[in-house]
């Protein structure tokens, strides 16, 4: 019986550690990843922001690393008039009671620039505290491009 437990707790932690999404796995999908600090794939964000911009739709995702290295991903699709988001907090471990996912349609990607940093945020939610703005990625001033992990 005690053989049992050991094997259920072993295939646990396996199906855990299978069911994570690790920076190494986001790098590979093509993510932009803010990784408590450094900007990864930010060259892709930029894409997205140009093809905005020239009113063509477009998508993205950003994967927001925790100091832990839970992800919270923002699925972020432009569809030439407003703009979906798609927060997935099913891979944290830490979202507390926050719901595994959530979706809102917003007008507006505006760009905030600071001392510091720059601050990328949605404006013009469709619920909620989003309608004063949600920030989906900041990136500091003088970073360099990291284009890889």
């Amino acid at each position: 019986m005690q053989k049992m437990g050991y094997v259920l707790w072993i295939l646990g932690i396996l199906l855990l550690s299978a069911c994570s999404y690790d920076s190494e796995k986001a790098v590979k999908n093509g993510d932009v990843i803010n990784h408590n600090g450094p900007v990864y794939n930010f060259p892709r964000f930029e894409l997205f922001l140009d093809r905005i911009e020239a009113n063509k739709p477009a998508t993205v995702r950003i994967a927001n690393y925790t100091l832990e290295g839970d992800p919270t991903l923002y699925n972020l699709t432009f569809d030439g008039s407003s703009i979906d988001l798609e927060i997935d907090r099913s891979n944290n471990n830490n979202r507390g009671d926050e719901p595994a996912k959530v979706n809102r349609t917003c007008q507006d990607l505006v760009m905030e620039e600071g001392q510091q940093v720059v601050t990328y945020m949605l404006k013009g939610c469709d619920q909620g505290s989003f309608t004063d703005g949600f920030v989906v990625l900041t990136v500091l001033k003088d970073q360099e491009e990291h284009d890889e992990h």
